[in-house]
């Protein structure tokens, strides 16, 4: 993987997280639970600054459908690939060797 493809790749999950973290506050907000754990004015400065922080990260990696991919999407992807076969897979030379002394015997 090149250097700009890596670096793209952990902007890209900084911002997925950005993400995450403002859906989270926002789905606490819609819920009520907030005021369990928060004063109004400090979640609401809370909200302002993971907005801020989601736009900055969104502003180093814009959203791009095709190379932002979820982790578990990636893993099924990756797993749906054809592994080649291993350059040692054929050893037919070596399924004719046979050992002449047993070494485990005591």
């Amino acid at each position: 993987m090149g250097n700009a493809k890596q670096g793209r790749h952990v902007v890209t999950r900084w911002r997925m997280l950005a993400e995450r973290r403002l859906n989270y506050l926002v789905e606490l907000y819609e819920s009520g639970r907030w005021a369990i754990y928060y004063e109004e004015p400090e979640f609401l400065k809370i909200i302002q600054e993971a907005r801020v922080a989601l736009k900055t990260w969104e502003q180093l990696a814009p959203p791009d459908p095709i190379q932002d991919k979820p982790v578990e999407v990636a893993i099924e992807q990756a797993a749906n690939v054809a592994i080649p076969a291993s350059p040692f897979a054929d050893l037919s030379s070596a399924h004719s060797v046979q050992a002449k002394d047993n070494l485990r015997k005591s």
